[in-house]
């Protein structure tokens, strides 16, 4: 059995960082950037990717990290993670191309733009995590046999709603008993909410108030 924080301690040990590129800033990409940053010496966070560069700048800014280079090229990126430096970028492909990395997590949110990341970050033999449910409901059956056939995980995040739900499902079954249903329950749900009434809070809180609706509305949760 694999035991996650042994293997990362061991990572540490052997001065042997994970090395992670991140696509997309945002709301979610701001938090999974902070938490690597701050609590994980087990991984590096070699690589940001953002459409709007100075997100991905803030992103690192906010975990405390300030010596930031911007790049353009192959040579660059790769040059910047030999040196264990922090890279920003807009685009994806230098991450996903990258040989200094090992896993991706996209975090955009988005489909059309999150799916050609993913399927070039899994052509190119890398790991793919997802902090991005949109995509994995969308086309993730589709996504997780093209993984397959590379040799490659491709995965939600732990500690994302799906991934909390299928580790009580394990843990369930785990100490002998059989699931017989699961859901996702909560007490916002309101059938009424659309991005005008959950505009002002999305604003609040720096997130987009369509997906702060499907939040409310029961479209996630259909999902």
């Amino acid at each position: 059995m694999l035991i996650v924080d042994r293997a990362l301690a061991k990572r540490v040990d052997d001065d042997d960082p994970i090395r992670v590129g991140l696509v997309g800033a945002g709301f979610s990409g701001r938090h999974i950037a902070h938490q690597i940053l701050r609590s994980f010496p087990s991984m590096h966070l070699a690589a940001i990717c953002n459409r709007t560069v100075p997100h991905a700048h803030k992103a690192y800014a906010d975990a405390g990290v300030r010596d930031v280079q911007e790049v353009g090229t192959r040579d660059e990126m790769e040059d910047s993670i030999r040196g264990r430096r922090f890279a920003v970028t807009d685009d994806p492909s230098l991450v996903t191309d990258a040989d200094g990395i090992d896993v991706v997590v996209e975090a955009t949110g988005t489909i059309d733009y999150a799916a050609g990341v993913t399927m070039r970050t899994i052509d190119a033999g890398k790991h793919i995590v997802l902090g991005n449910v949109e995509l994995d409901a969308t086309l993730g059956p589709a996504l997780n046999a093209r993984a397959d056939r590379a040799g490659v995980v491709y995965t939600n995040s732990d500690g994302d709603e799906p991934g909390v739900a299928m580790n009580m499902i394990r843990f369930v079954r785990s100490i002998g008993l059989e699931p017989v249903v699961a859901g996702n329950l909560k007490g916002l749900y309101d059938p009424y909410r659309n991005p005008e009434t959950q505009r002002d809070f999305a604003q609040r809180t720096g997130q987009k108030p369509q997906a702060v609706a499907s939040f409310a509305d029961g479209t996630k949760l259909s999902m």
